[in-house]
């Protein structure tokens, strides 16, 4: 099962990924729907949190280590990893910064091995490399790809975006290092607190206290704004708020049941996803190259070699 909740991890962020853009494309007060996505992701994942413990007669393991560890995994990836991606972004662009938080897998696989102790088997192992192969090439091609074609940055800003670069692409390498970070402090949590729902909670709730400090802190929480969320809905973003709910509650239930650096490889197939189901939503916009298929087809050898071993 640690496979199947791998892949509906991946698949889930992925329609995510879409779901926000066609959001954003509505949307007319340039909102990108993060503090509404992160309000439902702390009541949908709280019911389900208490309807689990509930259908257990309410036999609930306490643990303040297991909490310590969600917590601070809920911090690394939706809090810091997602600000600090954001933040590359805004110097080097979507596509490079995207490329290089592609790397996640690599920082979640060394703090497994070091830091948890996992063991990686041979078959496994070269699944891995194949899929990290994967994510990272397809994520150079794509950055390479839109720079040349759609990034060309005028003469008048090319010393600004010098100065700038190696900062970018430090945030990018920092948002990935706190992402791989989060997912292995994800199976501390559950090697203290067997409990996927319960974890997926509290990440939840400690990404929604940082997004609640930042914005306070850069005087962006205030009333107008907050009651701007609930009372202009965009469905798109609802959708998302569910969507982003059920990806981290699929990857505690793949990491309850296997090596979470085995998780993190197979969700980092999202980008690939997206891709597939851009192109099929997107038509005429966004096209799948013979790379790319190629690709796609490797990966999806790495993920058989992978539940192999299972």
């Amino acid at each position: 099962m640690g496979i199947t909740f791998a892949i509906l991890s991946a698949c889930t962020f992925a329609i995510n990924n879409v779901v926000v853009k066609k959001g954003i494309m509505r949307d007319t007060h340039n909102d990108n729907g993060l503090f509404i996505t992160v309000i439902i992701n702390i009541i949908l994942l709280g019911l389900l949190c208490f309807i689990v413990i509930g259908i257990r007669g309410w036999n609930f393991e306490f643990s303040w280590t297991a909490i310590f560890f969600f917590s601070l995994a809920g911090l690394c990836t939706t809090g810091i990893g997602r600000f600090t991606l954001f933040s590359s972004i805004s110097y080097i662009g979507p596509s490079k910064a995207s490329a290089i938080r592609n790397s996640t897998p690599i920082f979640t696989t060394l703090f497994a091995l070091i830091i948890i102790k996992e063991n990686i088997a041979f078959l496994p192992g070269v699944g891995m490399v194949l899929l990290l192969g994967g994510i990272i090439n397809e994520g150079i091609r794509i950055s390479t790809s839109k720079t040349s074609k759609q990034e060309h940055i005028p003469n008048s800003f090319t010393v600004h975006s010098k100065k700038h670069q190696y900062l970018g692409v430090g945030l990018a390498l920092l948002s990935a290092l706190t992402f791989g970070v989060g997912q292995g402090f994800r199976k501390q949590g559950l090697i203290e607190t067997n409990d996927a729902f319960l974890g997926a909670w509290i990440g939840a709730l400690a990404s929604f206290i940082f997004l609640i400090l930042y914005k306070t802190v850069r005087k962006e929480f205030t009333a107008a704004k907050l009651k701007k969320s609930f009372t202009t809905m965009n469905p798109f973003y609802l959708t998302a708020g569910v969507l982003t709910s059920l990806g981290p509650l699929f990857f505690f239930l793949a990491a309850q049941t296997m090596e979470v650096s085995y998780v993190s490889v197979i969700a980092a197939t999202e980008p690939l996803i997206t891709i597939l189901i851009s192109a099929a939503i997107f038509k005429g916009i966004e096209s799948i190259t013979i790379g790319t298929w190629l690709t796609i087809f490797i990966m999806l050898f790495g993920t058989i070699l992978i539940a192999i071993n299972m």
